[in-house]
């Protein structure tokens, strides 16, 4: 049976590169992971990030490890007295847009009373506090990562033991106690010989000696040791023997172990994810105001069209009922043509010998005659029948024409739209000085 994938990946720091590992479940619903990307760096030391990894751990050498005793068991307080010891030693991150401080009980012991400082038996817990490098320059998956966990917390680390092993050529190394992770640091050393047995030590001594934890196990903490581990596959085997003489535990070697998801991660947030986050709520708001827009564009658009084909389909229906109805009045178009050819013969006022007379009659004596009257009542423009008078005429000089073209229009007995197609003009070649003019009127039938 084919594995099913959970779509869970985690970004991790590896020896010489980073590793994306990706969690799928076998046949029998047991998760396991599989290295499915490295990336090694560039010339610059830089790196070139994933795509997109649900969560990422931080590189040991990008996070301070600070463990902290606090004389309660309270959690509503430890909060406040973890904060106050990190800004006295100076290591409080200063207030930014990411989650730079994250803190984890390791364990808690009843502390027995003291005669010498009279102090009462009561609870105390030790905390290991996590502090973000604001200088660290993360490789952060470009769509960015939801889950973040310093990277001892993405291994399986043997409980009350030291781990040894490489990130990103370095050397790091853990510390567990009854299964929860107590310090980490990063080693100045890349290989592990008797210079690294030697900071280890000094590690060591400095927790168990002045360090924050001292006096508050039994018989400190390398006696609480039960062994050490060295996840490598190359190194000293005499530094091996001399880290075993130093520490007095027994120390074993073998192959890292695969990363896995956690059962929960810290709080930290690197302060560039929280503006990518920032951003990315932007872009969302601006994409749904978008679509928002677009949706109701879409929605005028359709009620457009719904109209559009309302009145289409209206129209259509218009048309097939009027065709249908075409039969019916056929004999309308030639009964008006024949209602115009007899229009000329029953109306008197269209009588060509009438509107010949009555245009004369405006016709003042001896200053005007008619050369020409033109008479046509079958003349269509535009759909439109009208009837058309054209008059060519004579006058003895311009201004008699122009008084008769007066005339003409105010006379009421010819109501038709009158209009100058020649305006009065005297021939010079005629020594009577007398002018023609040509005039036409209309009407609509």
């Amino acid at each position: 049976m084919a594995k099913k994938s959970i779509d869970k990946t985690v970004c991790f720091p590896g020896e010489d590169g980073w590793e994306l590992w990706k969690q799928t479940e076998d046949r029998f619903g047991q998760s396991q992971y599989d290295l499915v990307e490295k990336i090694e760096p560039d010339e610059s030391g830089s790196y070139k990030p994933f795509n997109d990894a649900t969560h990422y751990a931080f590189p040991i050498n990008s996070v301070f490890a600070v463990p902290i005793w606090v004389r309660t068991d309270d959690s509503s307080v430890i909060k406040n007295l973890v904060e106050m010891q990190l800004e006295k030693m100076g290591l409080k991150p200063i207030a930014g847009t990411g989650q730079l401080l994250d803190y984890q009980t390791v364990c808690v012991l009843e502390s027995e009373p003291s005669t010498e400082s009279q102090e009462a038996s009561g609870k105390r817990s030790l905390i290991l506090a996590t502090v973000l490098n604001p200088e660290y320059r993360h490789p952060l998956p470009r769509t960015g990562s939801k889950e973040f966990d310093v990277s001892a917390r993405f291994l399986q680390i043997p409980s009350e033991h030291i781990v040894v092993w490489k990130e990103l050529g370095r050397l790091v190394m853990a510390v567990d106690h009854e299964g929860e992770l107590e310090y980490f640091e990063g080693l100045t050393s890349n290989k592990f010989d008797s210079a690294a047995v030697n900071e280890i030590n000094c590690i060591m001594l400095g927790l168990d000696g002045a360090g924050p934890v001292s006096g508050d196990f039994k018989s400190g903490i390398a006696n609480e040791l039960s062994g050490a581990h060295i996840w490598l596959d190359e190194f000293d085997q005499s530094a091996k023997d001399e880290l075993e003489e130093v520490l007095g535990i027994k120390v074993t070697s073998g192959a890292k172990p695969d990363p896995f998801l956690p059962d929960s991660t810290s709080n930290l947030v690197p302060s560039e994810v929280v503006e990518q986050r920032a951003q990315q709520k932007k872009s969302q708001r601006i994409r749904y105001a978008l679509l928002g827009t677009a949706a109701v564009y879409f929605l005028l658009v359709a009620v457009l069209l719904g109209t559009f084909f309302k009145e289409k389909f209206n129209a259509d229906k218009l048309g097939k009922e009027i065709k249908s109805l075409e039969p019916q009045v056929q004999w309308i178009p030639e009964f008006r043509e024949k209602w115009r050819e007899l229009s000329s013969a029953l109306d008197s006022d269209s009588y060509p010998a009438e509107l010949l007379h009555r245009a004369t009659a405006a016709v003042p004596p001896q200053d005007v005659r008619f050369t020409s009257f033109k008479y046509d009542d079958r003349v269509e423009f535009g759909g439109k029948l009208k009837r058309i008078i054209v008059i060519d005429g004579q006058s003895k000089d311009a201004k008699a024409g122009r008084d008769f073209y007066a005339l003409l229009t105010k006379n009421k007995n010819l109501d038709y739209k009158w209009g100058w197609l020649k305006q009065p003009q005297v021939d010079p070649r005629k020594k009577d000085r007398t002018a023609i003019f040509q005039i036409r009127g209309e009407i609509t039938l």
